[in-house]
């Protein structure tokens, strides 16, 4: 072997030594891969009482439970007596119209049946997650972030529309005074308000944040229900007893 080919080979392998020396890039974790939640949540657990599956052939899945299952102590109402009389029958339809359409007719796809003793449950086709601390639920199931998705001062947040209220607003009634009373105006909805720091502010009013807003004193003029009140006429001065009164 030659010099040059001597002064080489150590050169060669402190490159080698170098290239094998280095950690292998991170494979990303499969855990966090195999997560349709992430990163606000974690996939819920399914149901643990489930006694079949069906798939409809439309590709809906279905999992049937047992019926007692669906209360907390499992007693299950009655159904109705069927009807001794036909007064007790259900009233038929008017004439002329339409009978009810069959499940064919509709369109609907039932699919199997599961075992007797057992209902049904639809399987939501989007993956439902319980969200972590500072993510809240989204429609979809899916969980966002508080931060960015919370309503403001002043704005509505109901669980019927899966809205809350941004971490620092309190949650008070949505209500106005009518007639002199406090009626609440929309049932499950709040209004998202810094009620207690003092002032009266969006959305507040004495009937849902007494505490910042208090109620206006009647004017001399308002009955005690705040109304406007009618003045009495005053009682007009006659002339001649103007003329004749003197020093």
């Amino acid at each position: 072997m030659n010099a040059p080919a001597l002064l080489l080979c150590p050169l060669l392998l402190l490159v080698m030594g170098c290239v094998t020396g280095e950690p292998a890039p991170a494979a990303p974790s499969r855990a966090a891969a195999d997560n349709p939640c992430a990163p606000g949540g974690t996939p819920r657990p399914p149901r643990r009482n489930i006694v079949a599956t069906t798939v409809t052939p439309s590709g809906q899945v279905i999992d049937w439970i047992p019926i007692e299952s669906q209360t907390p102590d499992g007693k299950i109402a009655s159904p109705p007596p069927p009807p001794t009389s036909q007064g007790d029958a259900a009233p038929m339809p008017p004439s002329g119209a339409a009978p009810a359409p069959s499940p064919e007719e509709t369109g609907v796809e039932l699919g199997p049946r599961g075992p007797a003793g057992t209902v049904p449950v639809l399987r939501p086709r989007q993956p439902q997650c319980d969200c972590l601390p500072g993510y809240v639920q989204q429609a979809d199931g899916s969980c966002a972030e508080l931060a960015t998705h919370c309503s403001g001062e002043g704005a509505m947040a109901s669980s019927k529309s899966f809205t809350v209220c941004c971490p620092e607003l309190a949650r008070i009634p949505l209500m106005e005074r009518i007639d002199g009373k406090c009626v609440t105006m929309g049932l499950g909805a709040h209004l998202c308000t810094k009620c207690g720091d003092g002032a009266c502010g969006a959305g507040e009013n004495d009937c849902n944040c007494p505490s910042d807003c208090h109620a206006a004193s009647p004017s001399p003029a308002s009955g005690p229900d705040g109304r406007l009140q009618e003045r009495p006429a005053e009682a007009s001065t006659p002339a001649a007893a103007v003329a004749s009164s003197g020093p």
